[in-house]
């Protein structure tokens, strides 16, 4: 899945963007992780609030906001109505993800 990374380090923040729909809803995740949804559950845009930290807990080490701008971001829509999203260091040679559920939910109509 094509996905657009843009990384703010004045503000410590990812935007993910993914294909060209406009979001119907967005969905906070954890406090950090916020999830741009369609209507019919395709995830259109993530964005990800205090990076450093979050980026940091996917990789299970200390990421610096050079690297985490550096970073390389892939998206494959899994069974289940799950989204992985692949983060990988060029500097470290390494990957790290972080899996999205997605479901129905009584409160979006």
């Amino acid at each position: 899945m094509n996905a657009r990374y843009k990384y703010d380090p004045d503000a410590d923040a990812i935007a993910i963007g993914i294909g060209a729909k406009k979001p119907d809803h967005s969905v906070e995740l954890t406090e950090h992780i916020i999830v741009d949804l369609t209507s019919d559950l395709k995830l259109v845009g993530i964005e990800i609030l205090n990076a450093s930290e979050e980026i940091s807990k996917i990789f299970n080490r200390a990421v610096g906001k050079s690297e985490i701008k550096q970073l390389l971001c892939e998206i494959r829509q899994e069974p289940k109505n799950e989204y992985l999203v692949q983060f990988k260091s060029p500097q470290k040679n390494e990957r790290a993800n972080l899996l999205i559920p997605l479901y129905k939910s009584p409160i979006i109509n």
